[in-house]
């Protein structure tokens, strides 16, 4: 049985070709092949740690995999690169679809803060029409990692263009010490959808006609990548 994630996965290293960087983002202990190797030994299914997670949220309790997309690029509606997010997710909700944005992570961060990353004027409209879709005030998210806001919005933008009412941004973690997971609760505070603990969905919050939750999966490394690559 063959995974359709983007373009068919028989093994976990056929990501390789779409990341940003291919061979240099492919190592183990990273998030590129720790997300290859849990999303594609599911079989057109959940990982058993984001779906417990899911089942926090009513909308997704049930959710079935529909169809996988790796390193989904996205337009954020401004002048700037798109956002490029890890795995975007289509999911079958009861009768009507839904989009799971999904940021994998291990040690690495979710890059710069919005007041170190905001050097310029097109910086600044990239920054007002993500606050906008979001619901934020841009003047009072300089301590927010940028990383967060433009990959939320990219769920909200996808849920949009496929006609879906519902979008969650979900962080699928495996580090055992839940690194950075202090800067997405603050996010999820500034979003008014707090977060307090890993392995929960937000409550809800309507983003441009999209009912939008936060998650954060809390996962562990696979064993059988520690130490090692896999090309």
């Amino acid at each position: 049985m063959i995974c359709r994630l983007h373009v068919p996965l028989v093994k976990p290293e056929d990501v390789i070709p779409h990341l940003a960087k291919q061979e240099l983002h492919w190592r183990a202990g990273y998030s590129a092949q720790e997300l290859a190797v849990a999303w594609s030994g599911c079989r057109n299914d959940f990982p058993g740690a984001v779906r417990a997670v899911l089942k926090t949220a009513p909308e997704y309790a049930q959710a079935e995999f529909v169809d996988g997309f790796v390193e989904r690029e996205v337009e954020l509606g401004s002048p700037g690169r798109n956002s490029q997010t890890d795995l975007m997710v289509i999911a079958g909700l009861d009768d009507e679809l839904g989009i799971i944005a999904v940021e994998g992570k291990v040690d690495e961060s979710f890059a710069e803060l919005v007041r170190d990353w905001n050097s310029g004027p097109g910086k600044q409209r990239r920054l007002e029409r993500l606050c906008e879709t979001l619901g934020l005030n841009a003047a009072r998210i300089g301590g927010i990692r940028y990383q967060l806001l433009h990959r939320t919005a990219s769920a909200i933008y996808e849920a949009k263009r496929y006609r879906c009412r519902h979008a969650l941004m979900l962080v699928h973690s495996f580090s055992s010490t839940h690194r950075w997971f202090e800067d997405f609760a603050a996010f999820s505070e500034a979003m008014s959808l707090p977060i307090q603990q890993p392995d929960v969905c937000s409550s809800v919050k309507a983003c441009e006609g999209v009912s939008l939750r936060l998650a954060w999966v809390a996962d562990r490394p696979s064993p059988a990548l520690a130490g090692r690559q896999i090309f």
